[in-house]
């Protein structure tokens, strides 16, 4: 033994089994000097936070022993070990069970845990380090299907594997190229060859034997891919996990058919979402990428209009996207709704006004978008501003519970709260949004039964409410069902939007693009804004 580890200091649970335990175990190393130091505790704990699904670890006073260097080591059961260790702490080395083949205690594994970065400690146990024998599983991303879209990283390993375990999402013909075992543990929807569970304990299986693993995934391993059960699953059970990137759908898919996710003017926030239910949660973003939505789209796109999307947005989807028999389809948003077309799987979704890019030129695309969104607004970012004008309105509209805590947030800095708004009528799309308001000492005036903006409209003519001048809050520029459906009942409707110099910036884009002067209204835009846009 180097004279640089000296006499080890070894903490450990008290009570005879234990301790006789970690002297079997140590007995393994006769060259080892060692002190045992023990403590009554039950070493690692694990409790459920009162409202949290989630776990937390507990240190244990042998942890802060060895983080505060009163011990070097750690003996301990793997069973016992949290995930991950805490900061500072490593394994050092692995052993096997005193005796595997006894149904009792003796057949756990016992973990050597020490301060991380003390390589001598992994240097003196690596001869008993049962990991040394383990294979290393790499997670790959195949990409969409066409290996030409495979990245070198993710052709390495896989030229080097014993053992690839694929899914349906890819080209299993390329495959015949690796010299590997191939094993087929794909799960489409109604056919589950293996259940998660089981593919994690194949994985672990063939890297105990020893073999170079590849589980390869169509996409990107960490995305809609089960990627980090399978990674967790794999370092509880000490094996080295490697994940080499694949290039998603959701991304290729605007490269692909060259329709950009985000573009100035149309689209700065994108979404990834997963399709599987139909009680799909849609965020407020300007583009949503679905992923295995396709027995959903229907529902999905009644959703989207019922949350204010407008109606006439375009739908883009893809079956098979990069592969030969690739298919597109498009439509807008009601269209959907009304088809009875049924399309096949798996397909990819993309729902946004860029998807207008396959038959609209950029110019024409922001001319719609901006110069619709110029008129009868006020801004988030101005409110301050514009507080008496709040009192010009006899409805103001809450679409979402951010936007109703941005608006009193917005109020409040300005010295003002609810009473504020005394004389003013105030409704909003759901319940959620109802208990945000009440937060701030407000009821409602109108809440639909049905929580979409058609379910607002629906509730404004049952109660027979005659139009008149509203505000909508919306964090959405653009039109919505919402606004359109009361300008039609002769509403007279501004919006309360985030920020005006998006707005101005864009239309100095368009400006610029086209190349010509622009002419709005002089109560669009203060005067000293100017460029190619002139105020008339």
């Amino acid at each position: 033994m180097p004279d640089t580890l000296n006499t080890l200091k070894v903490i450990t649970r008290n009570g005879t089994p234990k301790l006789k335990q970690v002297t079997r175990v140590l007995d393994r190393f006769p060259n080892l000097r060692y002190k045992l130091i023990t403590w009554p505790s039950d070493g690692y704990k694990e409790i459920l936070v009162p409202g949290n699904a989630f776990s937390e670890n507990l240190l244990a006073e042998a942890d802060q022993s060895i983080l505060q260097g009163k011990a070097d080591l750690l003996l301990q059961s793997t069973s016992d070990l949290p995930y991950p260790l805490p900061a500072g702490l490593e394994i050092v080395a692995l052993l096997e069970a005193l005796d595997p083949a006894n149904s009792t205690q003796h057949k756990e594994q016992f973990a050597i845990v020490a301060l991380a970065n003390r390589p001598e400690l992994r240097a003196f146990f690596a001869t008993h380090d049962i990991r040394n024998q383990f294979g290393k599983i790499t997670l790959v991303g195949f990409g969409p299907g066409n290996p030409d879209l495979l990245t070198l990283g993710g052709d390495n390993a896989l030229e080097q594997s014993d053992i690839i375990f694929h899914d349906d999402l890819l080209d299993k013909d390329y495959l015949n190229k690796y010299n590997a075992e191939k094993v087929y543990v794909g799960k489409r929807k109604g056919s589950h060859c293996f259940e998660q569970g089981e593919i994690n304990r194949l994985i672990l299986s063939a890297a105990k034997a020893g073999k170079q693993v590849v589980r390869l995934k169509g996409g990107d391993p960490m995305i809609f891919a089960h990627g980090g059960e399978e990674v967790e699953y794999l370092e509880r059970n000490l094996v080295d996990v490697e994940v080499i990137p694949g290039v998603s759908s959701g991304i290729a898919v605007a490269s692909l058919l060259k329709v950009p996710l985000t573009h100035r003017g149309l689209s700065s926030s994108i979404a990834f979402i997963s399709g599987h239910s139909e009680k799909v949660h849609l965020p407020d973003a300007d583009t949503l990428v679905i992923y295995m939505g396709g027995s959903n789209i229907r529902a999905i796109a009644r959703k989207a209009i019922e949350q204010g999307r407008n109606p006439e947005i375009p739908v883009m989807m893809v079956y098979n996207l990069s592969l030969p028999d690739q298919q597109e389809f498009f439509f807008t948003l009601k269209a959907l709704t009304l088809t009875e077309h049924k399309f096949p799987t798996p397909i990819i979704i993309v729902i946004g006004e860029v998807v207008s890019f396959r038959n609209k030129s950029n110019t024409e695309l922001l001319k719609v978008n901006l110069l619709d969104s110029v008129t009868n607004n006020i801004y988030f970012n101005e409110l301050g501003k514009e507080l008496e004008k709040l009192k010009s309105f006899d409805w103001l509209i809450f679409t979402n519970r951010q936007t109703v805590n941005l608006f009193f947030d917005t109020i409040e800095k300005h010295g003002r709260d609810s009473r504020f708004l005394a004389g003013i009528k105030i409704a909003v799309v759901g319940k959620i949004t109802a208990g945000a308001l009440k937060e701030h000492g407000i009821l409602a005036d109108l809440i639909p039964e049905v929580e979409s903006s058609e379910g607002l409209i629906s509730g404004i003519k049952e109660a027979g409410i005659a139009p008149s001048k509203v505000l909508i809050g919306s964090s959405n520029p653009v039109f919505s069902v919402l606004r359109q459906s009361l300008k039609e009942l002769g509403w007279e409707v501004n919006q309360l939007i985030p920020d005006r110099n998006v707005s101005r910036k864009n239309l100095n884009l368009l400006a610029s693009s086209i190349g010509k002067t622009i002419l709005l209204p002089a109560s669009a835009y203060p005067t000293s804004y100017v460029d190619k846009v002139t105020f008339v």
